[in-house]
Protein backbone atom coordinates (compact mmCIF):
# COMPACT_ATOMS: atom_id res chain seq x y z
CA UNK A 1 0.00 0.00 0.00
CA UNK A 2 1.30 3.40 -0.85
CA UNK A 3 0.69 6.50 1.21
CA UNK A 4 -1.07 9.40 -0.54
CA UNK A 5 1.32 12.17 -1.36
CA UNK A 6 1.18 15.26 0.88
CA UNK A 7 0.03 17.39 -2.05
CA UNK A 8 -3.07 15.25 -2.70
CA UNK A 9 -3.96 14.34 0.90
CA UNK A 10 -6.00 17.39 1.87
CA UNK A 11 -7.48 16.01 5.09
CA UNK A 12 -5.03 17.78 7.44
CA UNK A 13 -5.55 21.14 5.76
CA UNK A 14 -9.28 20.54 5.59
CA UNK A 15 -9.47 20.11 9.37
CA UNK A 16 -7.70 23.44 9.87
CA UNK A 17 -10.24 25.15 7.58
CA UNK A 18 -13.36 23.71 9.24
CA UNK A 19 -14.16 26.82 11.35
CA UNK A 20 -14.00 29.03 8.25
CA UNK A 21 -16.07 26.56 6.25
CA UNK A 22 -18.71 26.44 9.00
CA UNK A 23 -18.90 30.23 9.14
CA UNK A 24 -19.46 30.30 5.36
CA UNK A 25 -22.05 27.52 5.66
CA UNK A 26 -23.93 29.60 8.25
CA UNK A 27 -24.19 32.47 5.77
CA UNK A 28 -25.62 30.11 3.17
CA UNK A 29 -28.06 28.19 5.37
CA UNK A 30 -28.98 30.58 8.18
CA UNK A 31 -29.21 27.64 10.59
CA UNK A 32 -26.47 25.97 12.69
CA UNK A 33 -27.66 22.39 12.21
CA UNK A 34 -28.09 22.86 8.46
CA UNK A 35 -24.64 24.48 8.34
CA UNK A 36 -23.11 21.50 10.12
CA UNK A 37 -24.70 19.13 7.62
CA UNK A 38 -23.47 21.27 4.75
CA UNK A 39 -19.91 21.33 6.12
CA UNK A 40 -19.98 17.56 6.61
CA UNK A 41 -21.26 16.96 3.08
CA UNK A 42 -18.81 19.39 1.53
CA UNK A 43 -15.88 17.88 3.43
CA UNK A 44 -16.89 14.41 2.29
CA UNK A 45 -17.17 15.59 -1.31
CA UNK A 46 -13.77 17.31 -1.10
CA UNK A 47 -12.09 14.17 0.26
CA UNK A 48 -13.73 12.02 -2.40
CA UNK A 49 -12.62 14.43 -5.13
CA UNK A 50 -9.20 15.19 -3.64
CA UNK A 51 -7.57 13.60 -6.69
CA UNK A 52 -8.80 16.66 -8.62
CA UNK A 53 -6.88 19.02 -6.33
CA UNK A 54 -3.51 19.62 -7.98
CA UNK A 55 -2.08 21.90 -5.30
CA UNK A 56 -2.41 24.96 -7.53
CA UNK A 57 -3.96 28.08 -6.03
CA UNK A 58 -5.47 28.24 -2.58
CA UNK A 59 -7.10 25.15 -1.15
CA UNK A 60 -9.75 27.20 0.61
CA UNK A 61 -10.93 28.66 -2.72
CA UNK A 62 -11.53 25.13 -3.98
CA UNK A 63 -13.28 24.11 -0.74
CA UNK A 64 -15.53 27.18 -0.63
CA UNK A 65 -16.50 26.51 -4.26
CA UNK A 66 -17.35 22.90 -3.42
CA UNK A 67 -19.52 24.12 -0.54
CA UNK A 68 -21.35 26.64 -2.70
CA UNK A 69 -21.96 24.01 -5.36
CA UNK A 70 -23.15 21.50 -2.77
CA UNK A 71 -25.57 24.06 -1.32
CA UNK A 72 -26.89 24.96 -4.79
CA UNK A 73 -27.39 21.30 -5.67
CA UNK A 74 -29.27 20.67 -2.41
CA UNK A 75 -31.38 23.81 -2.90
CA UNK A 76 -32.46 22.56 -6.33
CA UNK A 77 -33.41 19.20 -4.82
CA UNK A 78 -35.39 20.90 -2.03
CA UNK A 79 -37.18 23.13 -4.53
CA UNK A 80 -38.28 20.13 -6.58
CA UNK A 81 -39.53 18.39 -3.43
CA UNK A 82 -41.64 21.38 -2.25
CA UNK A 83 -45.37 21.17 -2.93
CA UNK A 84 -46.57 23.65 -5.55
CA UNK A 85 -48.14 26.86 -4.29
CA UNK A 86 -46.42 26.97 -0.91
CA UNK A 87 -44.02 29.86 -0.38
CA UNK A 88 -41.49 28.85 2.24
CA UNK A 89 -39.46 32.07 2.01
CA UNK A 90 -35.72 32.44 2.40
CA UNK A 91 -33.73 30.87 5.21
CA UNK A 92 -33.27 34.27 6.84
CA UNK A 93 -37.05 34.83 6.95
CA UNK A 94 -37.70 31.39 8.46
CA UNK A 95 -34.99 31.54 11.11
CA UNK A 96 -35.18 35.25 12.10
CA UNK A 97 -31.68 35.14 13.43
CA UNK A 98 -30.38 38.05 15.47
CA UNK A 99 -27.03 38.09 13.73
CA UNK A 100 -26.96 41.00 11.28
CA UNK A 101 -24.79 39.20 8.74
CA UNK A 102 -27.05 36.18 8.68
CA UNK A 103 -30.09 38.45 8.37
CA UNK A 104 -28.83 39.85 5.06
CA UNK A 105 -30.57 38.75 1.84
CA UNK A 106 -29.15 35.74 0.02
CA UNK A 107 -25.80 36.44 -1.63
CA UNK A 108 -25.01 39.56 0.38
CA UNK A 109 -23.85 37.71 3.48
CA UNK A 110 -21.67 35.34 1.46
CA UNK A 111 -20.06 38.24 -0.41
CA UNK A 112 -19.43 40.10 2.84
CA UNK A 113 -18.05 37.06 4.64
CA UNK A 114 -15.69 36.03 1.85
CA UNK A 115 -14.20 39.48 1.31
CA UNK A 116 -14.35 41.32 4.62
CA UNK A 117 -14.02 38.42 7.04
CA UNK A 118 -12.10 35.74 5.16
CA UNK A 119 -9.91 38.19 3.24
CA UNK A 120 -10.46 36.90 -0.29
CA UNK A 121 -9.98 39.36 -3.12
CA UNK A 122 -13.10 40.41 -5.00
CA UNK A 123 -12.08 38.27 -7.99
CA UNK A 124 -11.47 35.20 -5.79
CA UNK A 125 -14.78 35.67 -3.98
CA UNK A 126 -16.61 36.12 -7.29
CA UNK A 127 -15.09 32.90 -8.58
CA UNK A 128 -16.08 31.03 -5.41
CA UNK A 129 -19.66 32.29 -5.69
CA UNK A 130 -19.79 31.69 -9.44
CA UNK A 131 -20.65 35.29 -10.33
CA UNK A 132 -18.99 38.17 -12.14
CA UNK A 133 -16.68 40.52 -10.20
CA UNK A 134 -19.01 43.49 -10.78
CA UNK A 135 -21.94 41.52 -9.35
CA UNK A 136 -19.85 40.71 -6.29
CA UNK A 137 -18.94 44.39 -5.89
CA UNK A 138 -22.62 45.35 -6.00
CA UNK A 139 -23.53 42.70 -3.42
CA UNK A 140 -20.65 43.74 -1.20
CA UNK A 141 -21.71 47.39 -1.37
CA UNK A 142 -25.31 46.49 -0.51
CA UNK A 143 -24.14 44.31 2.39
CA UNK A 144 -21.94 47.05 3.82
CA UNK A 145 -24.71 49.64 3.47
CA UNK A 146 -27.17 47.28 5.14
CA UNK A 147 -24.84 46.72 8.07
CA UNK A 148 -24.19 50.43 8.39
CA UNK A 149 -27.90 51.26 8.43
CA UNK A 150 -28.62 48.47 10.94
CA UNK A 151 -25.84 49.82 13.14
CA UNK A 152 -27.23 53.36 12.85
CA UNK A 153 -30.71 52.18 13.86
CA UNK A 154 -29.27 50.35 16.87
CA UNK A 155 -27.32 53.46 17.90
CA UNK A 156 -30.45 55.62 17.69
CA UNK A 157 -32.40 53.22 19.92
CA UNK A 158 -29.68 53.34 22.57
CA UNK A 159 -29.60 57.12 22.64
Amino acid sequence: MSQPSPSTDIRRDLVALLPRLRRFALTLTGDASDADLLVRGSANRAIQKSHHWKGEGRLENWLFSIMRTTWSDEARKRKKAEPAGIDVGSATERKKTANAVLAMPDGLSAAFLLTDVEGFTCQEAATILGIQADQLAARLCAARLGLASANAMTSERRA
